[in-house]
């Protein structure tokens, strides 16, 4: 039960937070101002009814609202009830007014909550170390920062609804407790009885029913992006009926939780307006039984039924709302939960304002992921204007010195120097604007070669032009109807993948960058596409430092220099025929390359 407070109270005050102060105090203004505006749409009923009902009450009610306007006295009860239903007429337009008002004032500022909420996420995201999203699943974020914020802002409609809905219920049972103290009392305890009925019966199941479904929507999210990125490999393999079978699972499960939250969400408002309808056929039975004088409990059964009618739709809001609040909780929790987790993986970017006009230096770099020493020692030099190849086999480190080179992960031992300037990668924003780079898999979004290249919701399209035509695709630009303003399709799917790698290339270009970063960029490529493409990196070596991290060591033989790393240390370094000379590991990697093409010349 503690815990249960604690998140109930964890969950409000997150969400009244992220809303803001000035925001909460207008939120709870409105409805205020809502709740007045329904009590006196209720309090003038009755007594315009009696006046047009009974032409000798119109005195005494005037009467007792301070009314002595004589003029209004010597009306007849025609004109009296004439000029009270215009009265009506325009009160309750200008109440309809007011509430229309104040409604769009509370939709806008939930609208705006759910897109703040979803950008605070993304913000958190873009934030968040590169290691969070090898621990955390994509699909777990996308989902979370989609589906849970509108549960966020159904959790804060849902405070606005039981304040709303709780001031009008006061307000009513104060006014009854003026007039019948009786009749007040027992709306009072029934109400009491019918929530802690409703609690233990329905709303009480919510909270599983919300965990559940948090957690199916989690898989369905999963599901999707899995067969999204697997749809090749599940045409190809005819698994199209394993994956569809997989989605009717939990298709089904999902629909299962949905009806019976439907089910649930309904209830109290139906089961609130029949415990009101019970109590007022009691009411009138005990009257039938027991009054002495129908012409006396006539008109109090008449209160009762517009109490009721009054108090069990209020009850019944206020129910429902409580019972979407304990829905959506476990979503905001997860929420909550995520935006913590991202929030503790933030990474403080650093203006450090290095230059690099002389070398960037490894000095005995080390990483090291729980007790297992991935790099030790590591020494690597880099000067202005030099390209540099790193090789080695599978396992020997090279994704882990890159990553440390471009900044996605931290070092646990050694320093970098820029300039003699001690630096970290992970913290410098300097480092970020110098590198460009082209990864083996070219990510494209599904817009045009333009902005695939740029980044950019406006680009510099004469810049992407030349970086383009650096990248050898100026041919190919030309033969498009629609030349750079040609969709590229999800992922590139309507280019060939020499064609993808070489945007990005132009993308790692158009950065105006000090150092071109290849990793793996040629390997998943044929022959004779990468012997182009190594052409065009080793006409770039002109131009800007380059980095090549390679397995192929046909894309590194004209570097500079070459490191060969070998479990985690640099073993060797030097020039390709240096390296033959003097590294058993890259002559046994040269051999077993040699003896492949061989291989691939005889097929």
């Amino acid at each position: 039960m503690n815990s249960q407070k604690r998140f109930n109270n964890e969950t409000t005050r997150f969400l009244l937070q992220k809303i803001g102060h000035r925001n909460v105090f207008l939120l709870f203004a409105t409805v205020f101002v809502m709740s007045l505006l329904d009590l006196a749409g209720i309090a003038i009923i009755f007594p315009s009814l009696q006046v047009v009902t009974q032409p000798d009450a119109a005195e005494k009610i005037l009467a007792v609202i301070g009314v002595t306007s004589t003029a209004l006295l010597e009306l007849t009860h025609r004109q009296l009830s004439v000029a009270l239903g215009v009265g009506l007429a325009l009160f309750y337009m200008v109440k309809t007014f007011f509430q229309t008002a104040l409604t769009k004032t509370q939709s806008r500022l939930l609208a705006r909550f759910t897109a703040d909420l979803t950008n605070d996420i993304v913000s958190h995201v873009l934030n968040a170390r590169y290691s969070t999203f090898q621990e955390t699943p994509v699909s777990q974020i996308a989902g979370t920062a989609n589906s849970n914020t509108v549960h966020a802002s159904l959790v804060l409609n849902a405070l606005m609804q039981i304040g709303n809905e709780s001031l009008l219920l006061i307000f009513l049972l104060f006014g009854f407790f003026i007039f019948q103290p009786f009749l007040a009392l027992g709306a009072l305890v029934l109400s009491l009885l019918t929530g802690y009925f409703l609690y233990v019966t329905v709303i009480r199941r919510s909270s599983k029913l919300g965990t559940a479904q948090n957690h199916i929507e989690n898989i369905r999210y999963r599901l999707l992006f899995s067969i999204a990125y697997a749809i090749r490999d599940i045409k190809i393999m005819g698994l199209d009926g394993l994956f569809s079978a997989r989605n009717n699972r939990v298709s089904h499960d999902y629909a299962e939780l949905a009806w019976r939250y439907n089910l649930n969400n309904a209830l109290p408002r139906l089961l609130t307006e029949l415990f009101a309808l019970l109590a007022i056929v009691a009411a009138s039975l005990a009257i039938v039984f027991f009054a002495s004088s129908f012409d006396k409990a006539g008109p109090l059964l008449g209160v009762a039924a517009v109490a009721a009618l009054r108090v069990a739709p209020a009850l019944g809001r206020i129910f429902s709302a409580v019972n979407t609040f304990k829905f959506s909780r476990p979503f905001v929790n997860r929420l909550i939960d995520l935006r913590t987790s991202l929030a503790n993986a933030a990474v403080s970017r650093q203006d450090d304002n290095l230059s690099f006009n002389h070398s960037i230096e490894l000095k005995n770099v080390g990483f090291r992921y729980g007790d297992t020493q991935i790099l030790n020692n590591v020494c690597i030099e880099l000067k202005r204007g030099e390209s540099i190849g790193i090789v080695g086999s599978s396992g020997a480190g090279k994704t882990t010195l890159l990553d440390l080179f471009t900044g996605l992960q931290q070092t646990t031992e050694g320093r970098f120097l820029c300039d003699g300037v001690i630096f970290d990668p992970f913290t410098s924003r300097s480092m970020q604007k110098f590198i460009g780079y082209v990864p083996q898999t070219i990510t494209l979004l599904d817009d045009t070669i333009a902005f695939n290249v740029s980044f950019e919701e406006t680009p510099d399209y004469e810049r992407v032009m030349r970086v383009l035509k650096i990248a050898n695709l100026e041919n190919f630009i030309a033969s498009l109807p629609d030349g750079i303003e040609t969709q590229v399709g999800e992922n590139g799917i309507k280019l060939s993948g020499g064609q993808r790698q070489r945007i990005g290339i132009a993308r790692a270009l158009y950065r105006n960058p000090k150092i071109l970063v290849f990793d793996e960029a040629t390997s998943s490529l044929d022959t004779l596409t990468e012997a182009e493409l190594t052409l065009e990196i080793e006409k770039l070596r002109s131009q800007t430092s380059v980095v090549i991290v390679a397995h192929r060591l046909s894309t590194v033989i004209a570097c500079d220099r070459i490191y060969v790393l070998s479990d985690g240390k640099i073993e060797s370094s030097g020039t390709h025929s240096e390296l033959l000379l003097t590294s058993e590991t890259y002559k046994k990697l040269y051999a077993s390359q040699q003896g492949m093409e061989h291989d691939k010349e005889i097929s």
